[in-house]
């Protein structure tokens, strides 16, 4: 009969790594996507992502805009104010914040993995190679790529002062923010960890993962 068991440092140590059977990894990346909805449903923003793949000397960067045209109604001059905040670029690690000084307004920062079977996938519909400095406009602001200390990263400035969005990757931190200052506006950032494993066949002899696990404490 199964029991759960405590393992100790030392015991998980030796775990670390082992579980991946040699040529199951296809492919792993990472996607960042960065929007701004403001009150008309005028959409600006824009996704990045990396993949590295197997036999691919070189990972791959693609860049991709995303906007939408609205429904033609107005947007409200923003007239709220988000101070300080400046301590938040100096954090190493991982730091989210959405702050706000409108009504209505939504924000939404947001990691994740994901693991799938099958063969990696295309890029999206629409990407195109990755350019330093490269900017996109509309009616809801303007979206800002760039590379910047080892990393990614996506900057919105909204119109008609609604606000800023950021979101960057690298230097040994991640870093996830937004500062609302109309109203009625809708803020994402998203990033994801992208791996995809080869179909395991059924030929695959298990049994050796198995005994390294009997082997940690053959006594419990």
């Amino acid at each position: 009969m199964f029991r759960p068991t405590e393992l100790s440092d030392s015991e998980l140590a030796q775990l670390r790594g082992r579980y991946v059977l040699p040529d199951r990894i296809i492919s792993f990346g990472v996607v960042m996507t960065s929007t701004w909805e403001n009150a008309a449903g005028q959409v600006i923003g824009a996704q990045v992502g990396m993949s590295m793949s197997a036999g691919q000397p070189q990972p791959v960067l693609y860049a991709m805009p995303i906007e939408a045209a609205g429904n033609g109604g107005t947007v409200a001059a923003g007239n709220g104010q988000v101070l300080g905040g400046a301590g938040l670029d100096n954090v190493r690690g991982i730091v989210q914040s959405v702050r706000v000084a409108g009504d209505g307004n939504q924000g939404e920062n947001g990691m994740e993995i994901r693991i799938s079977n099958g063969p990696s996938g295309d890029m999206p519909s629409g990407a195109q190679a990755w350019s330093n400095g490269q900017v996109w406009s509309n009616g809801a602001g303007t979206v800002r790529l760039s590379s910047q200390n080892g990393g990614l990263a996506i900057a919105i400035q909204a119109g008609n002062g609604q606000g800023i969005a950021n979101q960057q990757l690298g230097a040994g931190g991640m870093g996830q923010h937004s500062a609302i200052g109309g109203n009625l506006n809708t803020v994402r950032n998203l990033a994801s960890l992208d791996i995809r494993l080869r179909d395991l066949s059924s030929s695959v002899d298990l049994r050796g993962c198995l005994d390294q696990l009997r082997g940690l404490n053959p006594t419990r």
